[in-house]
């Protein structure tokens, strides 16, 4: 699994597309009001979600995931 290191909040968007989970930032924010978007198990409904900077599991769609750590 893929890890990348977090170096404060980040909104969801900007995330996934940091972490190359997501082509754009339109592809992110489809993919999360599709519900395919989820921070340690849990959905994200809100494309201005802001990510805590604290270790976490994301999941983009059934195969992607991504560990992220605190930097």
């Amino acid at each position: 699994m893929p890890t990348f290191t977090l170096n404060g909040p980040q909104t969801i968007v900007d995330l996934m597309v940091a972490v190359q989970v997501a082509a754009s930032k339109s592809e992110a924010r489809r993919l999360v009001e599709q519900g395919g978007v989820r921070l340690d198990g849990e959905r994200v409904d809100e494309v201005g979600f802001e990510v805590p900077s604290r270790e976490a599991i994301l999941q983009v769609g059934r195969r992607k995931f991504v560990r992220l750590t605190i930097g």
